[in-house]
C-alpha cells in the first residue's frame, strides 16, 4: 500500500488518520499524544497538544503540538495551518513542513517520485 502524498493518497479526512480517538487538551500526558499524531509515528508529542490546528482539504480539523502539526501539514495535500495556544507555532509549523517528507517516519520507503518528496526538495528540482 502506498501511502506517500499524491493527490489520489493524501485527500483523507483527518478522522482516519488515527486509530483511536484522542483527547485535546493542552497538556499531553506520556501515554497520550496530540490528535495530528499518526499511529504509525513513533515520535512524542514536544509541546503542548493544541499548539496548532491543522485543517484538510474537507474541513476537518486536528489539534496538534508543533511536532506533530509540521508532520501532518506535510504529509497531506492541500491541508492548512491555523493558529492554536502557542503564539507563533503556526508560522514554525508551516516553515518546517515545508522541508519535511511526507510520512516521514517511513524510513525505508522510496523516494523517487514528485509527491514522495519535500515541498522544498520539489521546488530545488524544478
Amino acid at each position: 500500500m502506498n501511502l506517500l502524498r499524491s493527490p489520489a493518497t493524501c485527500q483523507w479526512p483527518l478522522q482516519h488518520w488515527t486509530d483511536k480517538p484522542r483527547t485535546e487538551e493542552s497538556a499531553v500526558s506520556d501515554t497520550e499524544r496530540c490528535s495530528a499524531a499518526h499511529a504509525d509515528d513513533p515520535t512524542p508529542c514536544v509541546g503542548p497538544g493544541d499548539a496548532v490546528t491543522i485543517l484538510d482539504g474537507q474541513g476537518n480539523a486536528a489539534a496538534g503540538c508543533e511536532h506533530h502539526g509540521a508532520r501532518m501539514l506535510a504529509s497531506i495535500d492541500g491541508a492548512r495551518v491555523e493558529p492554536g495556544s502557542v503564539v507563533g507555532a503556526a508560522t514554525r509549523v508551516l516553515v518546517a513542513a515545508d522541508t519535511i517528507r511526507p510520512f516521514c517516519w517511513y524510513e525505508n520507503a522510496p523516494r523517487t517520485e514528485l509527491g514522495q518528496l519535500s515541498h522544498a526538495e520539489n521546488r530545488a528540482n524544478a
